[in-house]
């Protein structure tokens, strides 16, 4: 397992994003993968509800909410309590709550393709970067791919902390085949990681529809309350015995997430 070092450390806050290479062992991505192919086998057999671009070749849409109880298998939970909760914790400088964890997933040939945006920024906003600034740190996402040759992420590094250009507003507002200034290509193999603060402008991008099979989560602060787009979640993950089955580690960035839940109308991040 890979630990961010101080330089890369400052590296990710500057430029937005920080690649790991060969952050997990080959056992590890060996058993994620392994985790997968087993929710794939339940979901053919009808036994969990899974979205499909192709049943019988065994391709997933974008999967949600692998460690709810339909969904979760072991090797989710111990990755997560081995080998992420230190990298987590180093990134958000303290102890982490759950928010969103599932997978970013392609194949059969069918295009994917997703306009340029932030995923809760203010684009345009006269306070856009104060916005930026006042979140930045609060919050971590990244991308772990389970398949070869993910080069699905497209991002603008060092745009988080900063008002969105002209070029990039009209970029944004032009649709699926916008051409971004300064616009790179995040590519990453089984073993390596991308973590990245969701208000970079980014997209994702896989208009050939090959196979991507990418691990793909986030995690606040824990003392962030529950908000908007990571509601509804609390009736699934309190099924009895459910938390009960994980790794200690891992059943803490949930109940960190519980403790934090709402409840009524929960907060937009606009709102606080």
């Amino acid at each position: 397992m890979t630990q961010p070092n101080p330089d890369q450390l400052r590296s990710y806050h500057e430029q937005g994003y920080l690649v790991l290479r060969q952050a997990f062992s080959p056992q590890r991505i060996r058993a994620l993968r392994q985790a997968v192919e087993r929710m794939v086998e339940r979901g053919r057999a009808g036994h969990i509800e899974l979205n499909w671009i192709d049943r019988e070749q065994g391709l997933p849409e974008r999967t949600s909410h692998l460690l709810h109880p339909d969904k979760y298998d072991p090797a989710f939970g111990d990755w997560l309590a081995e080998d992420l909760a230190p990298q987590l914790e180093t990134f958000l400088a303290g102890p982490a709550r759950h928010s969103l964890f599932g997978m970013l997933a392609g194949g059969g040939g069918r295009s994917y393709t997703m306009a340029w945006h932030r995923d809760i920024g203010k684009p345009g906003s006269a306070d856009e970067a104060e916005f930026l600034q006042k979140h930045h740190g609060r919050s971590v996402q990244f991308n772990a791919p389970l398949v070869a040759g993910d080069r699905f992420l497209h991002i603008v590094a060092a745009s988080h902390l900063r008002a969105s250009t002209q070029d990039e507003l009209t970029a944004a507002a032009a649709g699926d085949d916008a051409n971004m200034p300064d616009a790179l290509v995040v590519e990453l193999e089984p073993g390596d990681i991308a973590y990245y603060n969701a208000n970079l402008w980014h997209r994702g991008w896989n208009p050939a529809g090959e196979k991507r099979w990418t691990l793909h989560c986030a995690f606040w602060k824990a003392a962030y309350p529950v908000m908007r787009h990571e509601y509804g979640q609390r009736e699934a993950l309190t099924t009895p015995g459910h938390l009960e089955q994980m790794p200690d580690g891992t059943a803490r960035y949930i109940h960190r997430y519980l403790e934090q839940y709402p409840a009524s109308d929960p907060p937009h991040l606009t709102d606080l």
